[in-house]
């Protein structure tokens, strides 16, 4: 019998069929994930206007800042309406450092959008990659990305992207608490202050909430995480007593009627303290908003049941205590969804390379049949829309957005035809696993994303902006009427209470109003047709709104002289 060499018995030992190996040994390409998430931060930034519901209250408020010359936001607006104060300071520096000179205003302000998704990402990211091994921090990644609620959050002007940037670096510091306690103590402050921003001083009760539900596990129940809770919160105490110091500062009016109905965020303050029961509302939105990725966390979570990790147990208590906060938040706004989104992403990470291979290749065959047809359909409406062919989809294109016209540019529809090959070519690839199917659904939802807002957006943005609206307006005053307006010889008066027509007027007419003249011969109304009727002028001049908005319209109305 012939002598087997100890090399070839160490071959044979060692030898795993090729049917069997893992995927993890599969040829990586770090960069094609750092382009693609790079590619999937800008369309949607540039070249429009401010779109509701977010949009035109926090340019105004952008705009204040800018008036005192970047002091940190002391804005009447903040008093009716949540918005991160840190939020709209950062618009403001980057609509002082970007515009005009490399983008317009309202694209500059839209960077924060961008900036608040690499830090979010960086932190959930991180946290796969500490929490779950190599490889998940990519894919964590990725299942963010392609969420469909967070690609308008940090797209448009949105407060609620700082946060999903504070719960990336919670989730980040968390992971870290076990081996670096001050390193992870300092960035769990930083991110305790970001979620601040929506919950201001209730963001500590939270924080301190999870760490007790997770301290009650064998997992967390350690030394150092004990420290590492305590850094943290000593270290975003002072972080969230910056903007109210500032407010005792500037002004104490101001600053008693912070602690009376803002000191805690959503929940109001002092005074009023609410909470209301939403969980209805935000069940029916989670179950688009987070798509695909809580499904994914669902059989996750299925197939770890009987061995509780030190991941699971952080989702769940995350999930326990979030879920409760919005299940009683007098705030009903979708965006917060965003709270969820990386811990759900954990959870769907943690077990996605065990996915079997016919799940994953059905979900590969849906995000390909649905994004295929998605970006099938936008390119026959843009040619719809602008070259009239098919009629009916351009008739209805017309319904829509009336005040379209033809807009063609070449940059736009050159982006559009280098993405629809590219995502053809990524999503053809054979053997494909679980990890290959998110990072095709991604993909799938930048390419439509993209055409969205490139073949569309000139379309998007005639039936969303009030910029037409205006313009009609002015076209159709008499001659003598609008260079008396010029002139300053007669005025225009928009209530400040009618909030839409004072900032869509402050940022698109060309002829002044003002708002406090209620001698004004021409008076600008906003109204809703089904409940209210205009009021007994002498003439009216013009009425318009925007398209298939029903219940809003606007009059230019003429008292008697």
């Amino acid at each position: 019998m012939p002598t087997v060499s100890i090399r070839n018995r160490l071959a044979m030992l060692t030898y795993t069929p090729v049917s069997k190996r893992s995927d993890d040994s599969a040829r990586e390409y770090p960069w094609l994930l750092l382009l693609l998430v790079f590619v999937w931060l800008w369309p949607g930034v540039f070249s429009h206007d401010l779109w509701k519901p977010s949009e035109p209250y926090l340019f105004t408020a952008i705009e204040s800042v800018l008036q005192q010359n970047l002091r940190y936001p002391i804005l009447p607006a903040a008093e009716s309406t949540h918005f991160s104060p840190l939020y709209v300071w950062i618009c403001a520096v980057f609509v002082k450092l970007l515009s005009p000179w490399a983008a317009d205003a309202y694209s500059a302000a839209r960077f924060s959008g961008a900036l608040f998704a690499a830090i979010g990402f960086t932190g959930c990211g991180m946290a796969g990659y500490r929490l779950l091994g190599k490889y998940h921090g990519r894919t964590t990644v990725l299942l963010n990305a392609g969420a469909i609620g967070l690609l308008p959050v940090m797209h448009f002007l949105n407060s609620n992207a700082v946060l999903f940037a504070g719960a990336g670096l919670l989730c980040w510091a968390l992971s870290l608490s076990s081996k670096q306690v001050i390193f992870s103590a300092l960035i769990g402050g930083i991110g305790i202050f970001l979620l601040g921003e929506t919950f201001h001083f209730a963001a500590l009760p939270l924080w301190w909430a999870l760490c007790a539900c997770l301290w009650h596990t064998t997992q967390w129940r350690t030394s150092r995480f004990a420290v590492f809770g305590f850094i943290s919160s000593l270290f975003a105490l002072p972080l969230l007593s910056l903007y109210p110091l500032l407010l005792l500062y500037f002004s104490s009016d101001t600053a008693a009627h912070y602690f009376g109905h803002r000191m805690f965020g959503i929940f109001g303050g002092l005074r009023n303290f609410q909470a209301a029961f939403s969980l209805p509302y935000f069940v029916k939105n989670f179950l688009w908003f987070a798509f695909p990725v809580w499904p994914l966390a669902l059989w996750s979570g299925h197939r770890s049941r009987k061995q509780l990790s030190r991941t699971g147990t952080l989702v769940y208590a995350w999930l326990a205590v979030f879920c409760t906060v919005l299940a009683v938040s007098p705030e009903r706004n979708k965006d917060i969804l965003v709270l969820l989104l990386p811990v759900l992403s954990l959870s769907a990470s943690a077990q996605l390379f065990h996915l079997r291979r016919g799940v994953a290749a059905f979900f590969n065959w849906f995000g390909m049949t649905l994004f295929g047809f998605a970006a099938l359909f936008l390119w026959l409406g843009f040619f719809a829309m602008n070259y009239g062919f098919p009629a009916k989809l351009a008739e209805r294109a017309a319904y829509f957005s009336p005040y379209y016209v033809r807009d063609i540019d070449i940059m736009p529809i050159v982006t559009a035809t280098l993405f629809t090959p590219v995502w053809l070519l990524a999503v053809t690839r054979k053997r494909i696993r679980g990890r290959q199917a998110v990072t095709n659904w991604t993909a799938g939802v930048t390419l439509v994303w993209a055409l969205m807002m490139t073949l569309f957006l000139p379309w998007l943005d005639a039936a969303k902006s009030y910029r037409p609206v205006v313009r009609q307006m002015e076209r159709t005053l008499p001659e003598n009427v609008r260079r008396s307006l010029m002139t300053g010889k007669e005025c225009l008066f928009i209530d400040p209470n009618h909030t839409d027509a004072h900032l869509a007027w402050s940022q698109y007419a060309r002829i002044p109003f003002v708002s406090a003249d209620l001698s004004c011969r021409y008076v600008l109304l906003q109204y809703n047709p089904k409940t209210e009727e205009l009021p007994n002028y002498a003439a009216t001049l013009w009425q318009g709104g925007r398209p298939r908005h029903r219940r809003e319209r606007f009059a230019l109305l003429e008292k008697s002289p």
